[in-house]
C-alpha cells in the first residue's frame, strides 16, 4: 500500500473509531453510528491501527512532506492502538472526554449539507442509549479488574448529567441542528424531539444512576486520585506522557522542570511586573492584590464576551509584521453551552470543519464570571484565538497538499505548546493593554509550570487531589474556582496538561538555537511560518522540519 493510500486508510479508520468528531469535522461517511465498546470490535480496531503503524515504519523516502506524513501516521495510529488495549481511556468516566460529553458538545457543533446526512444523524441518536450502557458496561468491568475512575471526576459527570436533565427541551443539542432546504423540516424535528424524550434522555437517566450505583462506591477518593493508586496505573500513566510529549523524560523530570519554573525562573518577573503594575515587590503582596481586588473580576458574561472580542480584534489587526501565513476563516467567539460550563475550562477552541460550513471557534467559559479572572483573561485570548490556535489549527484546516488526517491532527505539545508560546509572544507584538494584563500571561505561565509539577504528582507521585490544590495556590494568582476545575481536569485527562509547557519549551528552544546558528539572517516570519504550515507535528519531526529549514537558510 503506497503512503497516500495508507493515509487515507487511517483517516476512514480513526473516522469509524471517532464518528462524532468527525461529524464536527465536515465528514459524514459514519453519521450513522457511534463508538461501539465491546471487545470484539475493540480489539478489531486496536489491530488496524496496530497494522498502519507497522506499515507506516517501513516507508523509506527522502521527501521530507512524505516523511512527516508516515511519522505522523506511526505516531498517531499507534497511540490509538495503545489506549484502545489499555482501555482505561476508551469511555473515560471524565468531564471532558467522556462519552456523555462527546455526545452533548459534538452534537451542539454538527451541520449537515442534505436530507441524507440529517436522516443518518437520526439513527445515531436512536443508538445512543445503547451507546451510554455499553460504556458504562465498559466500566463495570475495568472496576471489576482495579482500574477505576477517580471520584472527582466522576462527581463532575454527575454534574453535567444532571445539567442536561434538567434543561428544557426547547435547548436540547440533540435539537439545535440547522436543517437544509428541500427537507421536511417538522418530520425531521418531530422525530427528534420524540427520540430525546424517549430514547435519549432515558439513556442519560439510566447512565447516570449505573454510574452512581456501581462506579460511585469503588471510585478513587480524593487521597488517592492519582492512576499510581490503581491497577496498571503507572503503566498507563507512562503511556500517556509519551502520547503527549512524544519525548523520552521520566514523570519524576518532569516534575522538576516544572518546579524551577515556579520557585526560581519566573520569581525576577513576578517583582518587576509587579512594581509596575501596583508598586508591590513581593510575591505574595502581587498574588494577594490580584486574588482580592475587585477590579480584578468580571462583572457579567456581557463584559466577558465583549473583552474577547475586543482583544481578538486587536490581536489580527497586529499579525502582519510577525506571520505571513493567517487564516482564510474569521474567529468565532461564543460562550461555552451552560449545561456543561460548570465543569469545562476557562476556555477551549474548536478548529473550523473541511468544509468550511462554520468558523473556527473560540468557547469562553462564562459561568459565574464574578469569578473569573481579568487579569488574565488577555493572555486567554491570544492562546486560544490569535495568534494561538486560531492561527495553528485553522492554518492546518485549510492546508492542500497533505492527507486529510494532518490537518486535525492533536499532536498537544505542537499544538498546545504554540497556544503557550503564543501568550509570550503576544508580549513581544505589543498585544498586552497594561502591566496588569502581562501579569496575567506570568499567572498562565506559572500555571502551565505548575500543571508539570501537580499531574506528576498526583499520577506519578501519590499526591491527594489536596496537596495538588495547595501547590497551584501557592505558586499562582489563578481564583480557587479555576484551580478546582483545573485540578480534577488533570486527574481525568492524566497527561494532558504537561503538554503545554514541555511544547512551550522545546519551540523557545527551536527557535533561539536558529537565531543563534542564522544570525541577521534568521527570520522570525519564516520560523513562525514553519511552525504552522505542515499541520501540527511530533516535537522530533518539528524539530527535523527547523534543522533542514536552518541548513537551507545557510546555518
Amino acid at each position: 500500500m503506497n503512503l497516500s493510500d495508507l493515509a487515507a486508510t487511517y483517516w476512514t479508520l480513526l473516522n469509524e473509531y471517532q464518528p462524532t468528531v468527525f461529524t464536527t469535522r465536515g465528514e459524514h461517511n459514519f453519521d450513522h453510528t457511534l463508538r461501539r465498546f465491546d471487545g470484539d470490535w475493540l480489539d478489531k480496531m486496536s489491530s488496524s491501527f496496530r497494522g498502519i503503524t507497522a506499515a507506516a515504519r517501513e516507508v523509506e523516502t527522502s521527501v521530507f512532506q512524505d516523511r512527516v506524513t508516515a511519522g505522523m501516521l506511526a505516531h498517531e495510529a499507534d497511540m490509538w492502538a495503545t489506549e484502545i488495549e489499555d482501555r482505561f481511556m476508551v469511555a473515560a468516566i471524565d468531564p471532558y472526554l467522556g462519552p456523555h460529553n462527546r455526545l452533548l458538545s459534538d452534537t451542539a457543533q454538527n451541520t449537515v449539507a442534505n436530507a441524507d446526512q440529517a436522516n443518518a444523524l437520526l439513527d445515531r441518536y436512536l443508538q445512543v442509549a445503547d451507546h451510554l450502557g455499553s460504556a458504562l458496561a465498559l466500566n463495570r468491568g475495568l472496576a471489576a479488574g482495579g482500574i477505576t475512575p477517580a471520584a472527582a471526576s466522576l462527581d463532575r459527570v454527575i454534574t453535567q448529567l444532571d445539567g442536561y436533565l434538567a434543561s428544557p427541551m426547547d435547548g436540547d443539542p440533540f435539537l439545535k441542528l440547522e436543517l437544509p432546504e428541500g427537507m421536511d423540516h417538522t418530520k425531521w424535528r418531530d422525530t427528534a424531539e420524540s427520540l430525546v424524550r424517549d430514547v435519549i434522555r432515558p439513556g442519560f437517566v439510566r447512565y447516570r444512576e449505573g454510574l452512581i450505583e456501581h462506579i460511585r462506591p469503588v471510585a478513587r477518593p480524593d487521597d488517592k486520585a492519582g492512576l499510581v493508586w490503581m491497577t496498571n496505573g503507572e503503566e498507563i500513566y507512562s503511556h500517556l506522557l509519551h502520547k503527549y510529549t512524544q519525548l523520552d523524560v521520566s514523570a519524576q523530570e518532569i516534575h522538576d522542570i516544572g518546579v524551577k519554573w515556579d520557585t526560581e525562573i519566573l520569581l525576577d518577573e513576578w517583582i518587576e511586573t509587579g512594581q509596575n503594575a501596583f508598586g508591590l515587590d513581593t510575591k505574595e503582596a502581587i498574588f494577594e492584590r490580584l486574588r482580592t481586588d475587585p477590579a480584578m473580576r468580571f462583572t457579567s458574561e456581557t463584559e466577558m464576551l465583549e473583552h474577547a472580542r475586543a482583544t481578538v480584534d486587536r490581536a489580527w489587526g497586529a499579525v502582519d509584521d510577525w506571520f505571513g501565513a493567517r487564516p482564510d476563516t474569521p474567529c468565532n467567539v461564543v460562550p461555552v453551552p451552560a449545561a456543561i460550563a460548570s465543569a469545562m475550562p476557562p476556555a477551549y477552541y474548536m478548529q473550523p470543519p473541511v468544509d468550511g460550513s462554520r468558523p473556527g471557534t473560540y468557547f469562553l467559559n462564562t459561568y459565574k464570571p464574578e469569578e473569573r479572572d481579568r487579569f488574565e483573561a488577555e493572555s486567554t485570548h491570544f492562546h486560544e484565538a490569535i495568534p494561538g490556535h486560531h492561527f495553528d489549527r485553522s492554518l492546518a484546516t485549510e492546508l492542500e497538499g497533505i492527507p486529510d488526517f494532518r490537518r486535525y491532527a492533536q499532536v498537544y505539545a505542537h499544538t498546545e505548546g504554540w497556544g503557550l508560546y503564543s501568550e509570550r509572544l503576544a508580549d513581544e507584538m505589543g498585544l498586552y493593554s497594561s502591566d496588569v494584563d502581562r501579569l496575567g500571561m506570568l499567572a498562565a505561565d506559572a500555571w502551565r509550570a505548575g500543571r508539570l509539577v501537580v499531574d506528576t504528582g498526583m499520577h506519578a507521585l501519590g499526591w491527594s487531589r489536596q496537596q495538588a490544590i495547595d501547590w497551584l495556590r501557592k505558586w499562582t494568582p489563578i481564583g480557587l474556582l479555576t484551580i478546582e476545575q483545573e485540578v480534577d481536569r488533570y486527574i481525568g485527562m492524566a497527561g494532558q496538561a504537561v503538554s503545554y509547557k514541555m511544547g512551550q519549551a522545546e519551540i523557545m528552544r527551536l527557535r533561539a538555537d536558529s537565531e543563534a546558528r542564522l544570525g541577521d539572517a534568521f527570520d522570525l516570519k519564516g520560523f513562525h511560518d514553519l511552525c504552522l504550515t505542515s499541520g501540527a507535528m511530533t516535537l522530533p519531526l518539528l524539530g527535523e522540519a527547523v534543522e533542514e529549514w536552518v541548513t537551507a537558510s545557510g546555518g
